[in-house]
């Protein structure tokens, strides 16, 4: 048997490097993504190496659902840049402008957790017990550097509109609706360890570690100051805490952080921003337009991304005169129907429902990180409801990332990777 002549050590590096980065600002997780793809084919030896290993984890049922689920996404997006090359939406007189190569370049990420499960494979079990404890510790470093933001505005300000001398923890992502999506998936991490000690155990992290990090996690996701996640995250926490004790500490224990959450909103800080309607209106205009938008081509949408572009020809054509707020659809689903019509919104129900029905099934069974993926996955689409979250380059890292988890934790066909065999024997 021939030993391959790749270095698994220099992958577990790069996805070491990949869990930090991942979580940083979005020049480091484009550079780790980078280095990651150096390390994979070091890792394997070569484009030869890798794509034997690639083939291989092609062989197993669920990896192959997800590659062509999202094979099904990029069909759907291409045809609705297609469309609207050759059948444009036209308001104001003008039409969206069309370059499938920088339109379809952010597809890239539909396939990476292909590279990633295959990579995380490769370095096996202890090897990724490395990696995801990497991955929480600079969960909870960035949750201290969140608190710290909130109070003095460092490393980056972004003040907080009607009260004064706070800021934002946007931590180093620039948005702190960026942080409301991308934090929740380490902080569900971590809240399913404290469920688990003899995974946390092997992972090398402590109880009162993980129960550190979760307190400070929580603070940074809450002095986020979305309101979106302020009604989504407790009822992700209360689902989790529902799932795992029983019910006689459940209900008790719900009951007394639901009357506390109610008495959190006579804050005068929370209570105001409850109150704005700062941000209401223009997301309401954006789902009415992008509503629209589906109504004139129900089958393919604007065209991908095409609707931001859009939006604003089509509110000037509306509001003549009027300075208008343009952006995306600010909600996940219009977003799809928007630019992509029925088509690509069903595939994209197809690559969203696998993760739910995935982690339900695993969750029922109790195995480590799905209830708390779950979870994860169930705020992160609450929050999509008034944000385009899922579209969000910065936020795919880790949504592609977790998917790889999922997919590297599946139960392997009997036929799979001898090469996979053949580099942990190396070690």
């Amino acid at each position: 048997m021939n030993k391959p002549s790749g270095n698994p050590k220099i992958l577990l590096w790069g996805f070491c490097l990949y869990a930090v980065l991942s979580l940083g600002s979005m020049a480091t997780m484009s550079i780790a993504a980078t280095v990651l793809l150096v390390c994979l084919l070091a890792g394997h030896g070569g484009f030869l190496g890798l794509g034997r290993s690639l083939r291989e984890e092609l062989r197993q049922p669920k990896s192959r659902f997800v590659f062509f689920a999202g094979l099904a996404l990029f069909n759907a997006c291409a045809l609705s840049l297609l469309v609207a090359r050759f059948f444009p939406l036209s308001f104001n007189q003008k039409t969206p402008e069309i370059h499938f190569g920088a339109d379809l370049a952010k597809a890239w990420y539909l396939f990476w957790p292909l590279f990633l499960t295959a990579g995380l494979r490769t370095v096996g079990d202890s090897g990724r017990a490395k990696i995801i404890k990497v991955w929480l510790v600079t969960f909870a470093i960035i949750s201290v550097v969140g608190v710290v933001q909130f109070f003095t505005g460092w490393p980056r300000e972004q003040a907080i509109p009607g009260l004064a001398g706070r800021f934002h923890a946007t931590l180093f992502l620039g948005h702190h609706l960026s942080v409301a999506s991308i934090l929740i998936f380490p902080f569900f991490a971590a809240l399913d360890g404290l469920f688990h000690p003899t995974e946390m155990i092997k992972i090398g992290l402590s109880r009162k570690f993980i129960a550190a990090a979760i307190f400070l996690g929580a603070l940074t996701l809450f002095f986020s100051f979305s309101r979106t996640l302020w009604v989504a995250l407790p009822v992700g926490v209360g689902l989790f805490l529902f799932w795992n004790l029983s019910r006689r500490v459940a209900i008790p224990l719900l009951i007394v952080s639901v009357l506390a959450g109610w008495a959190l909103t006579f804050h005068p800080a929370v209570h105001d921003r409850l109150e704005t309607a700062m941000g209401i209106g223009t997301r309401q205009e954006l789902w009415s337009a992008n509503w629209e938008f589906f109504k004139l081509r129900p089958l393919t949408g604007a065209g991908w991304h095409k609707n931001l572009e859009l939006a604003g020809h089509y509110l000037q054509e509306k509001y003549p005169g009027r300075e208008n707020f343009v952006g995306h659809a600010h909600n996940g689903f219009l977003e799809m129907l928007g630019s992509t019509g029925a088509l690509g919104t069903i595939a994209w129900l197809v690559w969203v429902g696998w993760v739910f029905v995935e982690l339900f099934g695993r969750a029922r069974r109790g195995e480590f990180l799905a209830r708390g993926f779950f979870c994860a996955w169930l705020v992160f689409h609450i929050n999509g409801l008034t944000q385009v979250n899922f579209w969000e380059s910065k936020v795919l890292h880790q949504v592609m990332w977790v998917a790889s988890l999922i997919l590297v934790s599946a139960p392997r066909s009997v036929s799979h990777s001898r090469l996979v065999c053949d580099v942990k024997a190396t070690k």
